[in-house]
């Protein structure tokens, strides 16, 4: 279960089940793109009457920063949560219908899950960085681990902690540059789809859907095959 071997099959999966993967993609981010694309504008607009006073242009600048980081990772968990549903019967299964995915999916405890998940990352970040990716590592897993093992949030966490346990930097060095990646193209693709759409509010709408679709499925298909087939490693319960 090395990294180089879960890039691999992240990428198998990826393809394999792309058009299903994109589908259940434009459910979960079309939505939360137009929330991201009304609080940015919104936020852009009275940046500089903040700016003006200089003991809230500081604190500005925080919760803008908190902000971005959060929304660069709200949806993910929720996503790799509804994709743990989906591979939960076996890699090379055929998918669930979206239909049957969304009566099942715990969405309560996959947004109490996300929103922890973005906001530890981000004030992790914050202070000092370190902190941050140490946070993002341990819990990387928590969102599939509510889908796979029915678990509430608190024991999702503790969880993700466990499984991840020993397998700290294989956990790292795939799902970190996965990330980083993720956000290079989609900050390209989003600059691209700037320059053909010109109403800002619409334009921001489609670039951050788009990106979140096209490349979430990476993130989240590696979380889940290490959920799984570290669970499996461990010989814990069999996984639902």
């Amino acid at each position: 279960m090395t990294a180089r071997r879960f890039y691999v099959d992240t990428a198998r999966t990826y393809w394999r089940w792309a058009p299903y993967l994109l589908i259940l993609g434009a459910a979960v981010f079309i939505p939360l793109g137009l929330l991201d694309s009304v609080v940015d504008r919104e936020f852009e607009i009275h940046s500089e009457d903040l700016d003006a006073l200089s003991d809230l242009g500081g604190i500005a600048l925080i919760v803008a920063f908190l902000a971005q980081a959060v929304t660069t990772l709200i949806g993910e968990v929720f996503y790799a949560g509804a994709v743990a549903l989906a591979l939960s019967g076996g890699e090379r299964t055929q998918p669930p219908s979206l239909g049957s995915v969304a009566r099942r999916l715990a969405y309560g405890r996959l947004i109490l899950v996300d929103l922890v998940f973005g906001v530890g990352a981000a004030v992790g970040t914050i202070l000092f960085v370190v902190p941050g990716i140490i946070f993002f590592t341990w819990f990387a897993l928590a969102g599939p681990v509510v889908e796979l093992e029915g678990a509430g949030v608190r024991q999702a966490f503790a969880r993700s902690r466990r499984l991840v346990k020993g397998r700290f930097w294989t956990v790292l060095l795939v799902l970190l540059p996965i990330t980083l990646v993720s956000e290079v193209l989609a900050d390209g693709l989003i600059e691209l789809i700037h320059e053909a759409i010109d109403t800002p509010v619409l334009g921001d709408w489609f670039a951050e859907s788009a990106s979140n679709i096209l490349l979430s499925p990476f993130y989240a298909v590696a979380a889940v095959l290490m959920t799984m087939r570290f669970a499996r490693a461990d010989r814990d319960e069999p996984l639902r």
